[in-house]
């Protein structure tokens, strides 16, 4: 192939313009002079899974970021996550034109609450160094020679001297996620571990789950396998047509997609809907509403819990709601204040990759130089972010992953072009 035919000569093209490929052009150009960088992006535009983040407030990343929040390779993830701290994040997006604040549970925004204005300011901050942003530039096919790198993409050719793959997981294909990404780093022979939904509604048996559906509650949730708890967390649920949705479910679903992968045994989910409340003192409580004056089993829940909650909560134990509260016996009492406290719904399953915010798995790690993100069969080849077999949990661990990942990645890039020139 002739020279001509190549659209540009770089000096580092970034494959994927998500997260860590828009960080990682800035973080480029601002230690180099007169290096020349360009993303190409499959999609119209920049960033738009970015847009998502947060419910669109744009969860950048978390003060309580440690690499226990991490699943796959946690060694691997160590070295590009010390150093590159919450507090660098906050300080990067500050100089890039976007304030940050702290909220609950160590969760880093933008004061401004707007994922567009951060994409705004990444992309102003990229143009205005000079990276150059081409999109509806979909990457078919990297072949590496012996001096420079050959990209081909349904428009024409590209060549660099490096390459930096961004191009995230498989999750959210609606946003841009695709399994394509990966069959660029196979086919120049890295390997790639299996792939499963991570941050992701559950499935479960609907039977009463359906009566509730849109209700949100703060209440505590365990995923049991045979019995053993294998994950749970505390806060929002949220319940939907199809069963299980909300920032607690999502936070630990992990655990379903891996049991979803062999589906070996029962899986039950089990919500505690009063977790403020202990079980002696939910007897009390009981008590004192069975012998209120006029009451029926349809509204003596209510005021402890959303009403629909404590009408669902009085069927799924056999009781009538016209029924008189009169009757019930000690046992009965017993048995309304287990369902409370245990409410259960069989899992089926997740909602796979089109509801996952994050792709568990991905290229081995084992194939990349942890201090460097440089390729280890590939020479000047680098990786960073979700395409990679790191995944975090709910909260901003994600993006912190992807903003530390690309600036380790970007030195190591920069170091090896200076020791060229």
């Amino acid at each position: 192939m002739a020279k001509s035919d190549f659209k540009h000569p770089y000096d580092v093209i970034i494959v994927g313009g998500g997260a860590a490929g828009l960080a990682a052009s800035i973080f480029i150009m601002r230690q180099t002079c007169g290096v020349s960088t360009a993303i190409l992006e499959k999609s119209p535009r920049t960033g738009r899974k970015l847009l998502a983040t947060g419910n669109g407030t744009c969860n950048l990343s978390n003060f309580h970021t440690t690499p226990a929040c991490y699943h796959g390779d946690l060694s691997f993830a160590k070295h590009a996550l010390n150093s590159f701290l919450p507090e660098k994040t906050c300080e990067f997006f500050n100089s890039i034109g976007v304030e940050c604040t702290v909220r609950e549970n160590g969760r880093i925004y933008p004061i401004c609450k707007h994922a567009g204005a951060v994409l705004d300011c990444l992309r102003l901050e990229m143009a205005a160094l000079g990276a150059h942003e081409i999109c509806d530039a979909e990457v078919l096919d990297i072949e590496a020679t012996d001096s420079a790198f050959k990209l081909k993409t349904a428009t024409g050719y590209f060549s660099a001297r490096y390459v930096l793959v961004c191009t995230g997981g498989m999750a959210s294909p609606s946003l841009g996620g695709s399994p394509d990404a990966y069959r660029l780093l196979t086919s120049l022979g890295h390997t790639r571990t299996t792939l499963f939904p991570s941050i992701v509604q559950v499935r479960t048996d609907t039977q009463f789950i359906k009566a509730l559906k849109g209700i949100r509650v703060d209440a505590s949730i365990s995923f049991l396998h045979e019995g053993r708890c294998l994950a749970e967390y505390k806060g929002e649920i949220l319940f939907t047509e199809y069963g299980l949705s909300g920032p607690a479910v999502m936070q630990i679903s992990r655990a379903v997609a891996e049991w979803e992968l062999k589906k070996q045994g029962r899986m039950v989910a089990v919500i505690d809907l009063i977790p403020q409340m202990d079980y002696a003192d939910l007897i009390k409580s009981l008590r004192r509403r069975l012998a209120m004056p006029g009451r029926t089993m349809g509204d003596v829940l209510t005021g402890l819990l959303q009403k629909r909650v404590g009408q669902t909560v009085i069927r799924s134990a056999g009781f009538s709601l016209n029924m008189q509260t009169e009757s019930l016996s000690d046992g009965d009492i017993e048995l309304i204040a287990k369902q409370i406290k245990q409410f259960k719904a069989q899992v089926l399953g997740t909602r796979g990759m089109a509801g996952a915010q994050v792709t568990a798995g991905g290229i081995s790690t084992a194939e990349f130089n942890p201090t460097t993100m440089q390729s280890k069969i590939v020479p000047n080849l680098y990786a960073a972010g979700e395409v990679l077999n790191v995944d975090g949990d709910c909260g901003g661990f994600n993006l912190q992953w992807a903003w530390a990942s690309a600036n380790l990645a970007s030195k190591a890039i920069v170091k090896s072009l200076q020791a060229l020139s």
